[in-house]
């Protein structure tokens, strides 16, 4: 009996030191994008080194939407995290005044019923990517200030917005996590954080990420691409009408090397329309759209499937000085050399050691990069080699240990 209390002492303290994370999504995870990948994932790795997290997230009614059920398949969450969803009336992309209000609204209600039932003696890091969101918790943390008793407020930044409000967010946040250095240096150049209140997180990679590897033949057999005979240029990432310069620029180099083929994931039926007549129209024939790939899943085939991976974001729609795209981290994983332009936000990780630079908004200059990689294979292929070895170490559990290291330091 004695040694039964003695363990049930132990676990109890265990318990009494172990973090809780809420962390505060503005995504609907039943629509499984870039942003909701990072999101569920970024929990995770909290949940892997040892936290009880809670991860908050609006419902949106959509028909398409994979079920709660298929959500730990479709994220391949390994570990556990409580998902509380949000009931909204929200039928589609959460967007405007309204429903940015309405969704605070909400979250906040849930923040208080979760807090009401834990302990006060455990450290509670509250963590958002979303300015609003947090926001309306710092105003309420003035007025209910016992109800945030061992709780943190952090602001994990994606860019670096100067309005007024974010910089509000940014300053009265009790830490600051953020993507890229870029981002952490200009926020300490202008005063807005000290350096010792921010931790640089990237945009890792899961373990199981780390850890899987297929053939380019076999990655190509699993998506139906393997009689493709020509160099193979891939790009997985966002296809809209609207921010459409980085895909022109793409298809222009193209059409420069008409030896190449080109495979772009991604869009809604409308997009695919809208980019297929564009290319009829300039007689642009090497190019293949999947559409939108709803299981998140499949898009690491056509990763692996190719020769070479493009990121080539432009200054419309991004601050390139402080958007590291979440494709990054997965394109090194690959094994395939990357192509793309030598913005600040990716020298964390990009360097002329492990991908190959090139001019941004310049299609010629892109296509000449081109041409240059499948020239010089050998080169390129210890370069691409170089980013999967440095890569590898990048996960959301090794990147929580060291957020959470920072924190209970701090």
């Amino acid at each position: 009996m004695e040694s039964i209390m003695k363990h049930l002492k132990e676990i109890e303290i265990i318990m009494e030191s172990t973090p809780i994370v809420i962390y505060l999504s503005p995504y609907d995870i039943l629509r499984p994008r870039t942003n909701q990948v990072s999101d569920v994932r970024f929990s995770e790795g909290f949940s892997q080194n040892g936290c009880e997290v809670h991860f908050i997230t609006p419902f949106v009614y959509r028909s398409d939407n994979i079920t709660k059920e298929k959500v730990q398949e479709v994220y391949g969450l390994e570990s556990p995290i409580q998902i509380h969803y949000l009931a909204t009336y929200f039928k589609k992309d959460i967007s405007g005044k309204f429903s940015s209000y309405l969704l605070a609204f909400l979250t906040t209600l849930k923040v208080f019923r979760i807090l009401k039932r834990l302990p006060h003696n455990r450290s509670i890091y509250l963590i958002s990517r979303s300015a609003y969101l947090l926001q309306a918790l710092l105003s309420i943390r003035k007025i209910f200030s016992s109800k945030f008793k061992s709780s943190s407020l952090i602001f994990w930044a994606h860019d670096f917005k100067h309005k007024s409000a974010f910089l509000k967010v940014y300053k009265e946040c009790d830490y600051l996590l953020a993507t890229n250095s870029s981002i952490i240096d200009d926020l300490c150049k202008l005063n807005v954080k000290s350096i010792e209140k921010t931790h640089v997180t990237l945009n890792p990679i899961t373990k199981a990420q780390s850890e899987f590897n297929i053939s380019k033949e076999d990655a190509r057999k699993i998506v139906g691409i393997d009689k493709i005979n020509e160099p193979l240029l891939v790009y997985t990432g966002k296809v809209a009408i609207d921010y459409n310069e980085e895909l022109e620029y793409i298809l222009k180099a193209v059409a420069i090397n008409p030896q190449i083929k080109f495979l772009c994931t991604g869009g809604k039926p409308e997009a695919i329309y809208y980019w297929k007549n564009w290319c009829n129209e300039r007689n642009i024939n090497n190019v293949i759209f999947t559409g939108y790939i709803n299981d998140y899943s499949k898009i690491k085939y056509y990763q692996y499937s190719a020769d070479i991976l493009i990121s080539y974001y432009t200054k419309q729609g991004h601050d390139v000085k402080y958007n590291l795209p979440n494709k990054i981290c997965e394109y090194m994983l690959s094994g395939n050399i990357i192509l793309t332009p030598n913005y600040p936000a990716t020298r964390d990780l990009l360097t002329d050691n492990n991908c190959c630079f090139t001019i941004p908004e310049n299609e010629v200059e892109l296509s000449n990069s081109i041409n240059f990689i499948l020239e010089n294979k050998e080169f390129m292929c210890a370069k691409a080699a170089n980013a999967k070895h440095l890569v590898s170490e990048i996960t959301f559990n090794k990147r929580g240990k060291l957020i959470l290291d920072f924190l209970q330091k701090s």
